[in-house]
């Protein structure tokens, strides 16, 4: 049950705000600013209903050390006076709605509930970007190629705009990255990013999610949803694979592009929006226009800024770096003691044209890094197959029958490590081998020996 304080020096109207929302909430009352912060302390409110004019210490005071502590707590102001200024100067200050006296008991139950809905919805948006951030850290972002530094140079012109951005490139190349260092660069970085991967969203579900739904839209509908486009807010929305959205949903984004405005499923309330939106595809959307298969009036609305992300292969002069860098990342998570890649490894790396790009170099960084990190040195053998094939063209480098042989049996005896949980008895049981002759196996092949 969520805990709302009410804060006002008359007793009449403590009680008065209890008895309206004590069915729903578990209510907790303060007289003046002391008792407000003692009971906050406690950490356990969610709202607070705070009266403007009190004796020792009027609201608006309380209000900004309130929104300076307790920054994620959501705050709405209520005064029975009719002057504009402390509305505004509330509003300024951080409160996230204003009750009149007198009011209405099922205005103050709507509001106390939109401004719970709100607070929740802006924590949610924070703690999803963090794990985002996390997941999409702008610091991976490195290279030096021209074709390279000619996208980043875009993305800092086009953020100091609200334009449209279209971003194109291969699978792994990081387009999200890049919207996401648009969106940072911006003055919309303090707004959220919100983004929607069109390939995992059914046609059925495409509108709903967009723009949310009203109660009883449709069979299930049981309460109102709110969509991508009011979570954005004033931020900026992202749309990644924007091929893969049908042509249904394409003229409905093309009217929100021309009008900023949308209506929620099952409603008849124009919404404004001042969201940004940033698209992304690994399709040629021209081809997909010819073909009818792709709007053309979206796709020039779309196209306002176009950054084109070169494929790996076109930026060889960056592997190095990209290896540098995700090496230096994932040993330190995985506590890994390799000192880095063999000069070998490094010239296989550097020959292999990478179709998975970006995304492929950092999982390989990564796997070879939780599977051989315990070694002084990753070398070739670490290596996985379609790189230490050398594939060139039509042409292909094999591997001596005794590196084969090695690697055959490395990839054995690391299986059977791994299904034995680490313990050496088991694997060299599964493996029909002694322990010793294991241990000698292990030490010849270079495999760490974390077991038993």
């Amino acid at each position: 049950m969520k805990h709302l304080l009410v804060v006002d020096d008359e007793l009449g109207s403590r009680e008065s705000l209890k008895q309206v929302f004590v069915r729903e909430y578990r209510v907790s009352l303060a007289a003046d600013a002391a008792e407000a912060l003692a009971t906050l302390s406690r950490g356990d409110v969610d709202l607070v209903l705070l009266d403007v004019l009190m004796p020792q210490r009027d609201g608006i005071s309380l209000l900004r050390e309130i929104i300076d502590s307790f920054p994620h707590l959501a705050v709405v102001m209520v005064s029975g006076s009719t002057s504009v200024r402390p509305v505004v100067e509330s509003i300024q200050a951080g409160a996230l709605d204003y009750l009149p006296k007198p009011f209405e008991v099922d205005d103050a139950r709507r509001m106390v509930a939109r401004a719970l809905e709100r607070a929740a919805l802006k924590r949610n948006v924070e703690i999803l970007q963090r794990e985002v951030l996390r997941e999409f850290p702008v610091q991976d972002i490195v290279g030096h190629a021209p074709a390279f530094l000619k996208a980043i140079e875009n993305v800092r012109k086009a953020a100091e705009t609200s334009a449209t951005v279209l971003i194109e490139g291969e699978s792994g190349t990081g387009k999200e990255l890049m919207a996401r260092l648009l969106h940072f660069q911006s003055n919309r970085r303090e707004e959220p990013f919100v983004a929607v991967h069109c390939a995992s969203l059914p046609e059925t579900l495409m509108e709903s999610e967009l723009f949310g739904h009203e109660k009883g839209a449709f069979t299930n509908a049981d309460r109102r949803r709110l969509g991508r486009f009011d979570v954005a807010g004033a931020g900026t929305i992202f749309f990644d694979e924007i091929g893969e959205m049908t042509l249904a949903t394409q003229v409905k984004l093309l009217r929100v592009l021309q009008e900023h405005e949308y209506m929620r499923v099952g409603g008849t309330q124009t919404i404004k929006t001042r969201a940004r939106v940033v698209a992304a595809t690994s399709r040629d959307l021209r081809a997909e226009v010819e073909a009818h298969r792709f709007r053309d009036d979206l796709f020039y609305r779309l196209n306002v800024v176009p950054v084109r992300l070169p494929a790996l292969r076109d930026r060889r002069e960056d592997i190095p770096r990209l290896v540098e860098h995700y090496f230096t990342a994932f040993r330190a998570a995985l506590n890994a003691r390799a000192r880095g890649f063999s000069a070998d490894a490094r010239s296989l790396i550097g020959q292999y044209d990478w179709p998975g790009n970006v995304r492929e170099l950092r999982n390989l960084v990564e796997r070879v890094l939780v599977l051989h990190g315990q070694q002084e040195e990753i070398g070739p053998e670490c290596l996985p197959d379609e790189i230490r094939l050398r594939e060139r063209g039509a042409g292909v480098a094999p591997l001596s029958l005794e590196e084969a042989v090695n690697d055959f049996e490395r990839r054995m005896v690391v299986k059977a490590l791994a299904e034995a949980g680490g313990v050496q008895t088991r694997a060299a049981e599964r493996l029909g081998t002694t322990r010793r002759i294991l241990r000698y196996r292990m030490e010849k092949l270079n495999i760490p020996r974390n077991g038993d």
